[in-house]
C-alpha cells in the first residue's frame, strides 16, 4: 500500500476534527457542558481520549469553538442582507429562500445549537458573547428594513426576528407536523404586503 498524500493526511484530520466536533454539539446540547467529559465525547465520536487532545486543548476550546462557528454562521448570513438591482419584493423572497434553506438543509444541527444555547450553563459561559450576536443580528435586519424604506424598521425588524425564531424553534422539535412551507410563504406575503403599502403610501 503507498503511503497517504499530504492532502489525504491533511482531509484525515479535518474529518477526525469534525467527528470530535459533532459528538461534543450532541453531548453539549444533551446533557449540559457540566455532564460532559472528554471521554464521553471520544467514545461518542469514536476515537481514543488522547486524539481528542491532539485537536483541541480543552473542553473549553471545544465548546468555545462550536459557538463561534453557529455566530459565524448567522454572521455571514446577515452580512449578506443587501438589497441588489432586482426587485425588492423578488430580493425579499430570496433572501427568505436563502435562511429557509440553510435550516432545511441540516436541522439537526440547528436543533443541537438551539437546544446547547438554552442550556443555563452554557447561556452564563457565553452571556455577553450571545447578546453582541443578538444585537447584531438586529442592526442587519434594521439595515436591512430601512434599505426596503419600511417605516418604523427597528420595530419590524424586531417583530420579524420573534417570529423567524418562532417558526424555527417549531420545525426543528417538529419537522414532521410543521408546515414549514406554508409559514415560508406567509412570510414572503406578509413582507410583500408591508412593500405595497408603503407605495400606497407615498
Amino acid at each position: 500500500m503507498s503511503p497517504r498524500t499530504k492532502e489525504q493526511i491533511a482531509q484525515i484530520r479535518r474529518e477526525s476534527r469534525q467527528q470530535i466536533l459533532d459528538a461534543a454539539l450532541l453531548l453539549f446540547a444533551q446533557n449540559g457542558f457540566h455532564n460532559t467529559s472528554i471521554s464521553t465525547i471520544a467514545k461518542e465520536a469514536n476515537i481514543s481520549k488522547g486524539l481528542v487532545y491532539n485537536y483541541f486543548e480543552s473542553k473549553d476550546d471545544l465548546l468555545r469553538q462550536i459557538v463561534e462557528t453557529a455566530m459565524q454562521i448567522g454572521d455571514d448570513f446577515a452580512g449578506h442582507l443587501e438589497l441588489d438591482d432586482q426587485d425588492p419584493v423578488q430580493s425579499v423572497h430570496q433572501t427568505i429562500d436563502d435562511l429557509f434553506s440553510m435550516l432545511e438543509q441540516n436541522p439537526t444541527y440547528w436543533k443541537l445549537i438551539i437546544s446547547l444555547s438554552l442550556k443555563e450553563d452554557i447561556m452564563l459561559r457565553f452571556k455577553d458573547q450571545l447578546k453582541q450576536q443578538a444585537q447584531k443580528n438586529l442592526a442587519y435586519l434594521t439595515n436591512y428594513f430601512r434599505q426596503l424604506q419600511i417605516p418604523e424598521p427597528t420595530n419590524h425588524a424586531m417583530l420579524y426576528a420573534a417570529a423567524l425564531d418562532g417558526i424555527f424553534l417549531h420545525y426543528i422539535y417538529a419537522q414532521d407536523l410543521y408546515p414549514l412551507s406554508d409559514m415560508k410563504d406567509f412570510l414572503k406575503r406578509s413582507i410583500a404586503s408591508l412593500l405595497r403599502q408603503k407605495i400606497d403610501d407615498r
